[in-house]
């Protein structure tokens, strides 16, 4: 069959138009060295070639072949000559076949250094066995962004967007929608978590509008984010719920199928997707983000970071999903009210160029006048590929009932 095909992209108009699902790998060794030939020809000369010709170039481009190699290949070109005519439709369905075992190979090879601890290689078997399980060819360019503006509206505007509770906040930021990718950060104990289930479960938050949220710990048990929760949706501290434990469940009951959370300490991305994958959720939160496992083998820690956060905003597009990552700050964000992204913990630049939108929450460092904490936060944009807007923005963290408020 290879030798049909070669013969078959002699034709310069059949190459051209099959040219997108060629490449060497589709072909055995010397008929791979004599497509090379066939694919330089025909960018350089662009008419149909003959046999002869094939042969002539063959020579031109490995000089110093050995008598036997040249044997070897001539027989080759020999079965090339003689092989049978074949319509466009068979051939073309016999580079498909080729582009399908091809992939089949890849695969076996890549299930192999799975076994031997290459489990990064998990997300390319599963790409590959989608495409060949789904039909796809190489040449399959899909169709042209529409033209259609309420389409585009629908897709790209505010209202395909999830509204971030805090009214100031939402103003400027308008929201996170499907696809897109953002980083909230904070020193430890500063309250980054509880803004996000804030902007989740509080009043009007993602849950009441209708998102299906999927809440991914692995730095403190997710029982203790449920507690979250239920704080910032019933509006009651930890002892109010156990006083009031009936009130609370019925007034939880109304969002608990849209807020699910599941502890994932020790596992790595390509689990994360497959969990992802059965899921379904519009929006995604990781806490924290930078503990995810991949593979990989990485200089500095820095690197392995920039791989993690680009993976994961693939993740985001992959999935149609909004995701969010919480991160540590470094030291130098402790006690300052605004924090840029290049103060994120083990950044540099690299994990800020992945993302949409980046919040860091700063605080000061004093008490109130009752020697409490001071509730005062700010978030500042530092990153907003959404709407454009930086700045900073005064709130309060109701830390009792797992609250931020304006």
């Amino acid at each position: 069959m290879d030798q049909a095909i070669l013969k078959k992209l002699l034709s310069s108009e059949f190459y051209n138009e099959n040219r997108a699902k060629l490449k060497r790998a589709l072909f055995a060794e010397e008929g791979a060295d004599l497509f090379d030939v066939i694919e330089q020809a025909h960018s350089k000369y662009g008419h149909d070639l003959s046999i002869k010709e094939v042969m002539i170039l063959y020579k031109i481009h490995n000089p110093i072949s050995s008598e036997a190699e040249i044997g070897v290949v001539t027989d080759v070109i020999t079965s090339i000559n003689n092989a049978p005519d074949i319509s466009d439709g068979v051939a073309q369905d016999a580079i498909i076949d080729l582009w399908k075992r091809e992939n089949a190979r890849q695969i076996a090879d890549l299930a192999i250094s799975v076994t031997e601890g290459n489990y990064d290689a998990m997300t390319t078997i599963r790409n590959l066995m989608d495409e060949t399980i789904g039909g796809y060819v190489p040449d399959d360019f899909g169709e042209f962004t529409t033209d259609d503006l309420d389409e585009l509206l629908a897709e790209t505007g505010n209202g395909n967007r999830w509204m971030f509770n805090i009214p100031r906040l939402s103003n400027h930021v308008y929201g996170i929608g499907p696809g897109e990718f953002g980083i909230v950060f904070a020193t430890p104990e500063t309250g980054k978590s509880s803004f996000v289930v804030s902007c989740c479960a509080g009043p009007g938050g993602w849950c009441e509008q209708g998102a299906k949220i999927l809440f991914l710990g692995n730095e403190e048990t997710t029982r203790r984010t449920k507690v979250r929760a239920y704080q910032a949706w019933c509006g009651m501290n930890e002892q109010e719920l156990i006083d009031r434990n009936e009130e609370a469940k019925r007034k939880y009951s109304a969002i608990k199928n849209n807020m699910l959370m599941k502890d994932v300490q020790d596992w790595d991305l390509n689990r994360i997707e497959a969990f992802i994958d059965k899921v379904k959720p519009d929006i995604i939160c990781l806490d924290q983000g930078d503990k995810i496992q991949i593979g990989g083998q990485y200089n500095a820690g820095h690197e392995r970071l920039r791989e993690l956060y680009r993976r994961l905003r693939e993740t985001a597009k992959r999935y149609d999903a909004a995701v969010i990552s919480v991160s540590q700050a470094s030291a130098e964000a402790e006690h300052k009210t605004k924090l840029s992204y290049t103060m994120m913990e083990g950044s540099k630049i690299g994990k800020a160029a992945e993302s949409d939108l980046i919040i860091g929450i700063g605080r000061h460092s004093g008490e109130t006048d009752s020697g409490e904490p001071d509730p005062t936060r700010f978030l500042t944009i530092s990153k907003n590929k959404l709407s454009g807007w930086h700045g900073t923005i005064p709130v309060v963290l109701e830390a009792g009932v797992s609250r931020y408020v304006q």
